[in-house]
């Protein structure tokens, strides 16, 4: 046997091939695995201020990104994105919405909007900082 570095267009799939395996000798009826992107964008007239991606699988959306130019933050357009893409993803049949973000981040914007912290793992990058987990049902 030896290891060596393969590109992820070639392993993701033989990967998967090895998980479904697995999954379909559990039988436990797990509904095939479909993920659904997101990907939304908020515009003052012509001028791109913000957006937001994620992807919903198993009725979980997870949501990738959300950023706002810092002129237009304050301003209510964050939540409006992170609205947007939880009603699209809940009809979509989304029953819970997670995320991750850093201590210096976002946190407190996300618990705002009624996320809460299921997990922190601490001194991650630095000593006094975290990686934070949050989730919140739809």
């Amino acid at each position: 046997m030896h290891i060596q570095e393969l590109s992820l267009d070639h392993n993701v799939p033989q990967i998967g091939v090895f998980l479904d395996q697995h999954n379909m000798n559990n039988d436990l009826h797990i509904p095939d695995y479909e993920s659904i992107p997101f990907s939304l964008a908020a515009y003052e007239g012509e001028q791109y201020i913000g957006g937001v991606t994620g992807a919903m699988a198993w009725g979980l959306l997870y949501i990738r990104y959300l950023a706002v130019d810092p002129a237009y933050r304050g301003q209510g357009v964050g939540a409006k994105l992170l609205q947007a893409i939880e009603d699209q993803a809940r009809q979509q049949g989304a029953m819970i919405s997670e995320l991750t973000t850093m201590s210096w981040q976002a946190p407190h914007f996300y618990m705002k909007y009624g996320y809460v912290i299921f997990g922190e793992i601490k001194d991650i990058p630095i000593k006094g900082q975290s990686k934070i987990y949050l989730q919140k049902h739809l």
